[in-house]
């Protein structure tokens, strides 16, 4: 993952953080990962929180301390130029992160719920889209127009459920910021009406987060209906 891009999406939103009144709670950020392949560990998360945001490691382990009003997306990552990230979320309380390098994407978090919600989240979609990858295979196995409609429904259908499964997610997390996440995955599947009860849905909490004012900024152009409006106007 490029860090370019991971600072840019975790920045943009520096500026509403900052005029934000929240209440700080103190965080920390423990942990070891064998053969940190670097002399240096980077916390970049978002907003401009008390902490410090890099230390020197010389066997893979690092710690982190803060202030920080709730959850927030962060990533773990090895150098600031073409590094290496592992997604987190930060939040009050301690949080221990241990394993190894060479299974960077499968390091174990502890004392997150956040990315405890993030991983169910994960879990749920991987069964669809291993589902789909299998229709997705066999349309190259045949020639038949009817066997490949069927595969072609069986795609559609699949989609639809998945889709229902986000639904389903964020209806049963309205205190999880994942739940916003999830609701811009949808965009180009609901319609705006459809999305803007999802986000309505959500506790006044994850509602005037950072992540939060953002999404209801956006909120207005999201949806299927909103870029077909968009397209037709060109």
């Amino acid at each position: 993952m490029k860090i370019q891009t991971i600072l840019s999406a975790l920045f943009i939103q520096l500026f509403i953080i900052t005029q934000l009144g929240f209440s700080q709670d103190n965080f920390t950020v423990k942990g070891k990962i064998e053969g940190w392949p670097t002399e240096t560990v980077y916390l970049v998360r978002q907003g401009n929180y008390p902490g410090v945001d890099s230390v020197a490691t010389t066997d893979g382990s690092f710690q982190f301390s803060g202030s920080i009003p709730g959850a927030t997306a962060a990533y773990l990552i090895t150098q600031k130029k073409s590094g290496v990230a592992k997604l987190l979320y930060v939040e009050p309380g301690n949080i221990s992160i241990n394993g190894s390098f060479d299974d960077f994407k499968n390091v174990e978090i502890k004392g997150s719920p956040t990315y405890n919600d993030f991983i169910e989240l994960r879990e749920g979609h991987e069964k669809y889209d291993q589902e789909m990858s299998k229709y997705v295979q066999l349309q190259f196995t045949t020639e038949d127009s009817t066997v490949l409609k069927q595969y072609y429904k069986s795609l559609d259908s699949l989609s639809l459920l998945d889709i229902e499964y986000s639904k389903d997610f964020i209806k049963k997390h309205p205190n999880s910021i994942v739940s916003l996440s999830e609701i811009q995955t949808l965009t180009n599947s609901l319609l705006n009406a459809e999305l803007v009860a999802l986000f309505n849905s959500l506790s006044l909490y994850i509602k005037e987060s950072p992540e939060g004012v953002l999404l209801s900024e956006s909120l207005p152009m999201m949806g299927k209906d909103k870029q077909e409006e968009e397209i037709e106007g060109q």
